[in-house]
C-alpha cells in the first residue's frame, strides 16, 4: 500500500492541461462613450466613416458613376487570408432572439482586410439604421480555438447617416471613367474653342475641383496632315494652350497641367478623307489619379 506522501505527490505530478481551458473572445467594438460617425461629402463623392478601436476604420464609399461599397482599413497588415461571417447581434435587451447570419466573407490579407460591394453595404447600412451591431465574425490567424468580432456600433449612427442619405441623392452622374478621357475637336486651321468645347471643359474642371484627388491633366494638341509639318505643330501647339488656358481660367490649378503638342504626327485615324482629318483635328485631356 502506498504511503501518503507518495499519493500526494503523484496528484500533484497529474498533468494540468487534461481537460481543456476556456478561450475568451477578442471583441473589437466602440462602447457608449467612445462611438463616433463622421460624415465627408462633395458632388463627386460621399463618404461615412467609423473608428473600431484597436484594430482599424470601417468606411461606406460612393463616388460619381459608381455604386455603393464597404471597406475596412486596418492598422496593422492582417497576415492571410480567412472566412468570415456578418452576422447581425440582438440588442443587449433581447435575450431569446440568436445573432442574424448574413452571409458569408472573406477576409484579405493586408491593410484592407474586408472589401464589400453594394448589395452588402446596403444591408450593413439598414442593420445599422435599425439600431444593431453589425460583426464581422472570423477565427484568430495564431488561434484558431480563438474567436475575434469587429462590431460596427449603432451609436451617434443616425445624424452622419441621414447627411450621408442627402449626399447621395446630390451625387454627380458622372464620374471619374467619364472624365478620364476627353477629347476637344477644331475646325479647319482653327485653335479657339467654340462654345461648345467650352461648356464640356467647363464641367471638366468642377469635376476636377470637387475630387480634389486629380495628379496630373495631360493635354495633347494634334492637327491634320493639311499644311506643312511646321506650320501643323505650331497649331497643334496653340491647341493645347487654349484648352490649357480655358482650365486655369474654370479654376483649375496651373500644377496640374502638362502640355504636349504633336502636330500630324499622332492621328487618332489615318487618312486623307474629310472625315479623318475632323476627327485628328483635336486635343486630348488625360486626368491621371
Amino acid at each position: 500500500m502506498g504511503s501518503w506522501p507518495g499519493i500526494l505527490i503523484l496528484l500533484l505530478a497529474w498533468p494540468i492541461n487534461a481537460v481543456a481551458l476556456p478561450f475568451s473572445d477578442e471583441i473589437y467594438v466602440a462602447d457608449e462613450h467612445n462611438s463616433e460617425w463622421h460624415f465627408s461629402g462633395t458632388k463627386v463623392k460621399c463618404e461615412l466613416r467609423h473608428e473600431i478601436p484597436g484594430f482599424g476604420t470601417a468606411y461606406f464609399l460612393r463616388r460619381a458613376g459608381q455604386t455603393l461599397s464597404f471597406h475596412i482599413d486596418s492598422f496593422q497588415p492582417t497576415p492571410s487570408a480567412v472566412g468570415a461571417e456578418l452576422r447581425e447581434v440582438s440588442p443587449t435587451w433581447v435575450y431569446d432572439e440568436p445573432d442574424l447570419l448574413v452571409e458569408s466573407v472573406t477576409l484579405n490579407k493586408g491593410l484592407r482586410p474586408l472589401l464589400l460591394k453594394r448589395k452588402q453595404a446596403t444591408r450593413i447600412l439598414a442593420s445599422l439604421d435599425r439600431g444593431t451591431l453589425s460583426s464581422i465574425d472570423f477565427s484568430d490567424w495564431d488561434d484558431a480555438r480563438k474567436g475575434v468580432h469587429l462590431q460596427l456600433s449603432p451609436v451617434y449612427f443616425q445624424t452622419p447617416y441621414q447627411d450621408f442619405r442627402k449626399c447621395l441623392k446630390q451625387l454627380s452622374i458622372k464620374g471619374f471613367a467619364d472624365y478620364r478621357l476627353t477629347e476637344i475637336h477644331f475646325p479647319l486651321d482653327i485653335h479657339d474653342l467654340n462654345e461648345d468645347s467650352r461648356r464640356v471643359i467647363r464641367k471638366l474642371a468642377e469635376f476636377v475641383k470637387a475630387d480634389g484627388e486629380i495628379k496630373r491633366i495631360k493635354i495633347s494638341g494634334h492637327a491634320d496632315d493639311q499644311g506643312s509639318r511646321k506650320y501643323n505643330l505650331r497649331l497643334s501647339e496653340r491647341r493645347s494652350q487654349s484648352v490649357s488656358d480655358f482650365l486655369l481660367a474654370n479654376g483649375v490649378e496651373s500644377n496640374l497641367l502638362l502640355k504636349y503638342h504633336y502636330g500630324e504626327s499622332r492621328p487618332k485615324v489615318r487618312g486623307r478623307t474629310e472625315r479623318a482629318r475632323s476627327v485628328n483635328r483635336r486635343a486630348d485631356i488625360e486626368l491621371d489619379k
